[in-house]
């Protein structure tokens, strides 16, 4: 059984861990909303494109084709966009871990206190 000590040691240790975690989020989301900005107006432009060079050969094509071109000229900055999305989702479920095994911690703590440890 942990310590009242080791329990405050812990909830120290945690209270850190947060606190670097959230300055990481802060960086991870901007990251994230500049490789979606960076996406969606690279697919955006090329969606253009390819509607103006169809139509200056007198060429038809379909939204789904239209989309499936732009996505093909877009592919790595959606494949950015894509990454720094999952950065952010896998260091906002780091952060709630951590602040869940802190409130482990602090109920531990509280717990210790009542028993009169």
């Amino acid at each position: 059984m942990l310590s009242y000590e080791q329990i405050a040691e812990a909830i120290e240790a945690e209270g850190r861990r947060i606190g670097k975690l959230a300055e990481e989020c802060a960086d991870v989301a901007q990251n994230a909303a500049e490789a979606e900005a960076d996406y969606k107006i690279k697919f955006a432009k090329a969606r253009m494109q390819i509607r103006d060079d169809a139509a200056a050969v007198g060429n038809k094509v379909t939204v789904s084709e239209v989309d499936d071109m732009a996505l093909l000229e877009a592919s790595e900055s959606h494949r950015t966009y894509l990454v720094a999305s999952s950065a952010l989702t896998a260091i906002r479920e780091a952060l709630r871990a951590s602040q869940a095994r802190l409130d482990g911690l602090r109920s531990l703590a509280a717990g210790y206190r009542q028993a009169g440890g």
